[in-house]
């Protein structure tokens, strides 16, 4: 039997002042890519001589204030069967991109034309904080290319529903762009804008390009601005909405957020868009985490614990791929919040349930330990008595280490904040050397 041949993939991308990233954006697939096309938009650093040392093909092209033009630019310099497009600050492991050959292969005799990856944005710590699906791997073909300005989106020029393969169990890509990335959207912000105006000048009433202009004057503290964006997005929707159709669930969720910054507004006045949000997407733990933090906010707590438990509950059975992106990113906010609300309705099991929780991940968070002391002295606020302080000490003793010097001057710090003065003084008599108090 003829062995199946392999296709030849092309790696795409645009770049510009890349240096610190195309060494790792060539490095992971050189193995198993045909060809790696590299278009140079403007580039004043290394950018382009690293990339020729590494065999990339480079071509220029003067930005055309347009990312589908540029993309599509590159398409039409690749000659594999399969194209791979991924940005400069992302990348794939090296087991999934040995992966590649063999799934493509499979797919070009069953008529997909595109397979799905999961999409992981990391934070400064390199740590996953959302995830969602995103089209990367597409066959080259006439019909298949980009369009919008800006958010682009992969269509059939034909007018043909292009399909697509879930590989979101398969492969996964890792997005480093929101690391440090504030200065970044700032610096990119009137750009952005620029080209939302005239997308949204040729289609008015698109709710994804809306809700992205929301985010434009969100990600820059202009409120007021962003909320009118989000409403006419919303406006503009769709009646029926895709269960992953995330840009509309962001659009839900970061107008909660800009609902719940404004004094003079009241519950009911948000429970339109809150309601209407949760009929679209029930699973999306985002909108539950949103009318809770309202709540608090508002001075609400026993309602904001309700929403706050239906958030995590959803996070734990529906996950974050696609939704819950807010949450995922803010878990220890969340947990806090409950901790808080717990107290304040004096709830104190729970608060010290939801704070250690927070904890056992941020060992060294100092608001859940805070709440965790508040609670266990909340009849003996200032820690004086001897035998309460010695089973508070017991119970800590299964999060912290005692013989670490890092351990005890953190429950230190942290008894004193909470104004457990009486446990301060009791830690520092049993658990300081004479030597150590005296330098404290």
């Amino acid at each position: 039997m003829k062995a199946e041949k392999k296709p030849r993939i092309s790696q795409c991308m645009i770049v510009k002042n890349e240096e610190k990233n195309i060494r790792r954006a060539l490095s992971w697939g050189k193995n198993v890519m045909w060809e790696q096309i590299v278009v140079d938009t403007g580039s004043t650093d290394r950018t382009v001589e690293l990339a020729k040392k590494m065999g990339a093909k480079v071509f220029f092209l003067e930005w055309p204030d347009d990312f589908a033009e540029a993309k599509n630019y590159a398409i039409e310099k690749a000659g594999g069967d399969w194209i791979i497009f991924l940005d400069a600050d992302e990348y794939m492991e090296e087991k999934d991109a040995k992966k590649l050959p063999e799934v493509l292969g499979q797919l070009s005799n069953r008529g997909f034309d595109g397979i799905t990856a999961l999409l992981h944005n990391l934070d400064d710590a390199g740590q996953i904080f959302s995830s969602c699906s995103h089209l990367r791997f597409f066959r080259n073909v006439p019909d298949i290319r980009y369009r919008r300005r800006i958010h682009e989106q992969l269509v059939s020029l034909s007018g043909n529903e292009l399909q697509i393969m879930d590989g979101t169990e398969v492969f996964s890509i890792f997005h480093t762009g929101y690391q440090s990335g504030v200065s970044a959207k700032k610096r990119n912000s009137g750009r952005n804008k620029r080209m939302l105006q005239r997308e949204i000048k040729e289609h008015p009433k698109d709710s994804e390009l809306l809700g992205y202009m929301g985010d434009e004057y969100f990600d820059t503290g202009e409120f007021r601005e962003a909320e009118r964006w989000y409403c006419l997005a919303v406006e503009y929707m769709p009646a029926e909405l895709k269960e992953y159709d995330q840009r509309s669930a962001v659009t839900f969720s970061r107008l909660l957020m800009v609902l719940a910054e404004k004094g003079n507004i009241a519950w009911q006045d948000i429970c339109d868009v809150y309601q209407r949000g949760v009929q679209a997407f029930p699973k999306d733990a985002d909108l539950d985490y949103m009318a809770g933090r309202f709540l608090v906010m508002h001075g609400l707590p026993d309602k904001a614990v309700e929403f706050l438990e239906m958030a995590i509950r959803k996070l734990e059975i529906y996950g974050c791929t696609g939704k819950a992106l807010f949450l995922a990113g803010n878990l220890g906010e969340a947990y806090d919040l409950l901790a808080r609300c717990c107290y304040e309705t004096e709830d104190l099991q729970k608060c010290i349930s939801y704070a250690v929780a927070h904890l056992k991940y941020a060992h060294y968070e100092m608001k859940p330990l805070y709440w965790v002391l508040k609670a266990l002295f909340h009849d003996d606020e200032e820690g004086k008595n001897q035998e309460k302080n010695e089973a508070v000490m017991n119970f800590l003793s299964r999060l912290y280490d005692f013989l670490s010097l890092k351990d005890r001057l953190f429950v230190l710090r942290t008894a004193q904040e909470a104004g457990c003065d009486g446990f301060a003084s009791y830690i520092m008599d049993q658990y300081f050397t004479l030597d150590e108090r005296n330098v404290l």
